[in-house]
């Protein structure tokens, strides 16, 4: 195996709009802290680059952005595009990068940086191993707690991933060259796992409007500078759809908003310093690392089927009456959606689904796979399982990390559908005629398992 790693960066100039929150109205007024895209290629020893992966300190990528950068690094790499993992980090103070606002101009400089980061990392490869190690954080928690007025408080009860999982890349000797060796025993890449919403932003100077990596990208420059520069350090986002930083009022009944600048530098600490214990462990402890050769991708895209909609006869009566079927007020944004979805009834042009793209990559002893979109945290365990078993190895060595190559919005459980609450409605802003299908766990995991048995 050979790999190798590139760190470019991606801060956009101030005026540029900002994701994440709707509430923002005005452009970003400075720059608490640059983002980067860092990217790592692997070759499985036949010579040709064959894998990459690259972590985005942005909130997500549309499919056209993803499908752009992943083709131009497929010309200047000859990686296939399909090959190539875009993990955002869902930092929800990055830019925006879909073509709107004044955005055009960087979101297309922003697709020739990701294609870059790729390039030069595919022109550094040197012999290499991974190995795995695994560490524990808890600044995150369940957010969909019962209240009156649905899911949506903290919920120390309810499932949470407080796993760091960490993707421990190094170089090995080539002959008798030492160079190959990191002058002071430090990783080429540490890829970090975890599972928590990036929104600690907002109560940063300013109120939210500088452009920072929030926690992610705190970490990552906490596991560069412990590793003296030698390191480039990879955040994936877990299935955290229903997880966010645990910023709850002393009674743990209400969210107390956003955290304080030293509370995101505390958070960048606590899961650095975790991914890097569990880095160190997973080389002194001399688990099993990475064979020469076992670098292998599949992927696929499926459509990811909507619920059905109200009838055109109950959308009629809900824009004439401006109330739901249970008597609830329709707000304007109800009302706008409602609009669409019948326009798009009465002319045969209603969505079936959206199209969401699964890989799954062999890594010597280890899986990764890659989802798209704000999947749920048990969503995920089950995609972990469904890989682990197919593959014939333990779950303790999959890692699932989701927000990759295009935005498909909150994919929750059938239990949270049926609860309601903001994920399982929120395809509304986005002007989808409906929630996914309760199966979509189902769909995602045998996808992926699907993908996992052409690697055995």
């Amino acid at each position: 195996m050979r790999a190798g790693v590139a760190r470019v960066c991606i801060t956009p100039p101030v005026g540029t709009w900002q994701a994440g929150y709707a509430a923002r109205n005005r452009p970003s007024e400075g720059i608490y802290g640059d983002l980067f895209a860092r990217a790592l290629v692997l070759d499985g020893g036949e010579g040709t680059p064959r894998a990459a992966i690259v972590s985005l300190d942005v909130l997500d990528l549309p499919h056209a952005v993803a499908d752009a950068a992943r083709r131009e690094a497929e010309e200047r790499t000859s990686i296939p595009a399909g090959n190539i993992a875009l993990c955002a980090s869902h930092t929800h103070s990055g830019p925006i990068t879909w073509k709107s606002k004044g955005n055009e101009p960087y979101v297309a400089v922003l697709e020739k940086q990701i294609a870059g980061a790729v390039s030069v990392a595919a022109r550094n490869l040197r012999p290499a191993e991974i190995r795995l190690g695994r560490g524990q954080t808890s600044f995150n928690i369940n957010r969909r707690g019962p209240t009156p007025r649905g899911p949506g408080a903290p919920y120390p009860e309810g499932p949470v991933d407080h796993e760091v999982l960490a993707l421990r890349v190094d170089a090995i000797p080539e002959g008798d060259d030492p160079d190959y060796i990191q002058a002071n025993g430090s990783p080429l890449a540490l890829l970090f796992r975890f599972t928590c919403h990036a929104t600690s932003g907002p109560a940063l100077p300013k109120g939210g409007y500088n452009l920072h990596g929030d926690y992610p990208g705190a970490a990552a420059g906490f596991i560069e500078r412990a590793y003296e520069g030698e390191t480039v350090a990879m955040f994936l986002q877990g299935c955290t759809g229903d997880v966010r930083p645990n910023l709850a009022t002393p009674d743990n009944k209400n969210w107390r908003g956003a955290a304080y600048p030293q509370e995101v530098h505390a958070m960048g600490r606590e899961l650095g310093a975790a991914a890097i214990a569990a880095a160190e462990a997973s080389a002194f402890g001399k688990l099993p690392g990475s064979q020469p050769g076992e670098v292998a991708v599949a992927g696929k895209t499926i459509l990811l089927p909507y619920t059905k909609p109200p009838s055109t006869d109950a959308l009629r009566a809900m824009l004439q009456t401006g109330q739901w079927p249970d008597g609830r007020a329709l707000g304007d944004s109800d009302r706008s959606w409602a609009e669409k979805v019948l326009a798009q009834m009465e002319a045969g042009t209603l969505p079936e689904g959206r199209p969401a793209e699964i890989q799954v990559f062999r890594l010597g002893a280890f899986w990764l796979a890659t989802l798209p979109g704000e999947v749920f945290v048990e969503i995920g365990w089950a995609v972990r399982d469904a890989v682990a078993a197919t593959a014939g190895v333990s779950p303790a060595s999959v890692v699932v990390a989701a927000y990759s190559n295009g935005s498909v919005g909150y994919v929750p459980t059938a239990s949270a559908i049926e609860l309601g609450g903001y994920e399982p409605t929120s395809h509304r802003m986005g002007g989808a005629p409906g929630c996914y299908v309760p199966e979509a766990q189902e769909i995602l995991a045998g996808t992926a398992a699907e993908l996992a048995r052409e690697l055995v």
